[in-house]
């Protein structure tokens, strides 16, 4: 009987995730691209940050409010903030060093946390490179930075796979240009333990002493099942792998980073990361 009641239970969710629900999101533009396969993309991510709701008929519109009040993109909201304020902070100091800021992010999306910064420090010395492999959220981020009056020797978009890190290391010998900042903002969240790891030993390998990783990972998901249930990606379903802090403490010190600072946020979702190779 309890078998039969569990079966019962799981039919109905999944018609009112499939059948209803989904139907509701197609309506408004956020809710589509999650469904439609753009869940994970940049400009998904640029659309939570922008925060202005749009739909393809008024309760679309209605849905797309909802959607983008939701704790768990509120918090998304906040995460932008937060890189935007520890980056700052790593600018102002490397500027008190006297020295060139120069940051490499990896997983980039559209960058708009990273045009924040570029405008923020108009004219001072920090250079730029982001990478995605997504041309899509390429294009929008070039589109962006002219749209900032970001020139290109402040911030290079270039498409490229974020899992070959270890090509830094021969970029930066070639024309004496090595990172002091490697962000990884919204890139573990989408992949295993193993390639985490990796990650995390390239970041090492490039970055330049004294330099800052900073990454996020998340720990929990308010819309843990809405994602799993409907969401979508490029690659297939939108299932994201859930981490505790000491996972990284482990791991970031076998590395050899130094001075790891790891911070969760008030919906208990996001934790940001610094660490640093001395």
């Amino acid at each position: 009987m309890a078998n039969f009641n569990k079966k019962i239970s799981t039919l109905f969710e999944d018609v009112l995730y499939q059948k209803i629900i989904r139907n509701l999101l197609l309506m408004s533009k956020f809710g589509r691209q999650s469904v439609l396969g753009e869940a994970a993309t940049g400009y998904n991510f640029d659309y939570m940050y922008q925060n202005k709701p749009s739909g393809y008929n008024p309760l679309g519109y209605l849905v797309d409010s909802i959607l983008l009040n939701l704790p768990s993109v509120q918090a998304t909201r906040n995460r932008r903030n937060n890189l935007i304020k520890i980056l700052s902070n790593e600018v102002e100091n490397n500027k008190i060093s006297g020295k060139v800021t120069m940051i490499v992010d990896v997983a980039c999306g559209t960058g708009r946390y990273l045009l924040d910064i570029a405008q923020l420090f108009k004219g001072q010395a920090i250079e730029t490179v982001a990478v995605d492999y997504d041309k899509k959220s390429i294009r929008y981020g070039q589109a962006l930075a002219k749209e900032y009056d970001v020139p290109e020797t402040s911030l290079r978009f270039v498409r490229g796979n974020v899992f070959r890190l270890s090509l830094l290391k021969k970029f930066g010998g070639g024309i004496d240009w090595k990172p002091n900042i490697i962000v990884a903002s919204g890139l573990t969240v989408y992949i295993d333990d193993n390639k985490s790891i990796d990650v995390m030993k390239n970041a090492y390998d490039a970055l330049d002493d004294g330099g800052m990783f900073l990454f996020d990972s998340q720990e929990n998901n308010p819309s843990r099942k809405l994602m799993e249930k409907i969401g979508k990606t490029k690659e297939g379903a939108w299932v994201l792998y859930y981490r505790k802090p000491n996972f990284w403490r482990e791991w970031l010190h076998k590395i050899g980073f130094q001075d790891i600072i790891i911070s969760r946020d008030q919906w208990n979702m996001y934790n940001l990361c610094t660490a640093r190779k001395i």
